[in-house]
C-alpha cells in the first residue's frame, strides 16, 4: 500500500514540475517577467497566507489545479502568473500535498544546486532565473538584501552528504535539547559545574524556544500578505516551513549564551556552533538570513532574562539553606 501511496506521489510530483517548466519557457526575456510579477501582485493583492492555504486545502489535486489553472488564463503572461500564484497557494497548504508541491515547485525554480534541479530544461531554468530578477527589483531595499543573500547561501553547491547532513542537524537540534543532552553526558563524565549548568539551561531553552514558536511567530505571521509566499516560492524559499524568526536558531542561540555565562572560555565554541545551526536553516532553503539573525537575537535575550531570574531564585534558595545551617 506504502509503495503504491509512494508511486502515485511521484507521479503527481513529476506532473507539477512539467506544467511549471512548459509555463516557465513563455518567459523570454526580463519585460515578460516583470509583467508576470505584476500580475502576480495584482492576483495576490489583498489576501493573505491563511486565506489561500484553506482555499487550497479544498481544491482538487495540486497537478489538476496547476493545468486548470493554465487552461483558464488569457494569454501566456497572464497563464504563468496564474500557474505560479496557484502553485503558491497549494503550498501554502499545511498538507502533505501542500509539502510536496512546495518541494516540486523549489526543484524547478530554484538554481541547479541538486541533482533533481538540474534536470530542469536550460530554457524553463532561464525563465525562472528572470522571474527571480524581476521579483527582487519588486522588494524593498530591505527586503531585497535579505533575499540577495538567501540565495547567495542556498545557491552554493548541494552535494547529497551535506544535505542530508543539513537536515539531521534541523532534527538533533530541534527545541535545543540536544545542549541539555551534552551537559548531561558532560556530568556523567566528572564535570562538576555541569549540573549547575543543566538546572539553568533547561528553563532557558524551554522558555525562549516556546516563546519564539508560539506567541512571537504568531504575531509575526497573523495577516502576512500572500504575496509574500508567491515571492519567496520565486526566489527558491520553501513557503510553507517559512517563518519569523528561526526557532532552530532561537534555541541553539539560547543554549549557546547560557553555556558562555558559565565556561566564557568556551563562548567561541558555543557561538560558533549555534552559528552552524542558523548558517544550515538557510542552506536548506528553509530560512531567510533575517529570520536567523532575528532568532538568534530573540534566543540569547529571551535566555537572559530567564537565566536572571532563576540564578536569583538558586542563590535565595542557597542563602537559605546556609541560614538553617547556622540554626542548627
Amino acid at each position: 500500500m506504502k509503495t503504491e501511496t509512494d508511486a502515485a506521489e511521484r507521479v503527481d510530483r513529476a506532473a507539477l514540475q512539467r506544467t511549471l517548466e512548459d509555463e516557465l519557457r513563455h518567459v523570454k526575456t526580463l519585460e515578460d517577467a516583470e509583467r508576470i510579477v505584476a500580475e502576480l501582485e495584482r492576483l495576490a493583492a489583498g489576501t493573505t497566507e491563511e486565506e489561500q492555504a484553506s482555499a487550497a486545502q479544498r481544491a482538487i489535486a495540486p497537478a489538476a489545479e496547476l493545468r486548470r489553472a493554465a487552461q483558464q488564463a488569457p494569454g501566456p503572461r497572464r497563464e504563468v502568473a496564474a500557474v505560479l500564484e496557484k502553485t503558491a497557494e497549494q503550498a501554502a497548504a499545511l498538507t502533505p500535498e501542500g509539502r510536496q508541491t512546495a518541494d516540486a515547485a523549489r526543484e524547478v525554480l530554484k538554481p541547479p544546486t541538486t541533482e533533481a534541479a538540474a534536470r530542469v530544461e536550460p530554457e524553463a531554468r532561464r525563465g525562472a532565473e528572470l522571474l527571480t530578477r524581476a521579483v527582487l527589483r519588486h522588494l524593498s531595499p530591505l527586503q531585497a538584501l535579505d533575499a540577495q543573500l538567501f540565495l547567495a547561501i542556498n545557491r552554493t553547491p548541494h552535494p547529497p552528504w551535506s544535505d542530508r547532513f543539513s537536515k539531521l542537524i534541523a532534527v538533533w537540534t530541534t527545541g535545543g535539547w540536544i545542549w541539555a543532552g551534552g551537559l548531561g553526558i558532560a556530568r556523567a563524565l566528572g564535570v562538576r559545574s555541569a549540573a549547575r549548568a543543566l538546572v539553568v539551561l533547561v528553563p532557558c531553552i524551554s522558555v525562549a524556544t516556546w516563546t519564539v514558536e508560539n506567541p512571537i511567530k504568531a504575531f509575526f505571521r497573523r495577516r502576512r500578505p500572500f504575496i509574500d509566499v508567491v515571492r519567496a516560492l520565486v526566489v527558491g524559499k520553501r513557503p510553507g516551513s517559512w517563518s519569523f524568526p528561526s526557532g532552530h536558531t532561537a534555541s541553539s542561540f539560547a543554549a549557546s549564551w547560557t553555556l558562555s555565562t558559565v565556561w566564557p572560555k568556551g563562548s567561541p565554541l558555543f557561538i560558533g556552533l549555534a552559528a552552524c545551526v542558523g548558517f544550515s536553516r538557510v542552506y536548506v532553503g528553509a530560512h531567510y538570513p533575517g529570520d536567523v539573525t532575528s532568532g538568534a537575537f530573540f534566543g540569547m535575550a529571551i535566555a537572559e532574562l530567564v537565566r536572571r531570574v532563576v540564578m536569583a531564585a538558586l542563590d535565595a534558595n542557597g542563602q537559605r539553606r546556609r541560614v538553617v545551617q547556622r540554626r542548627r
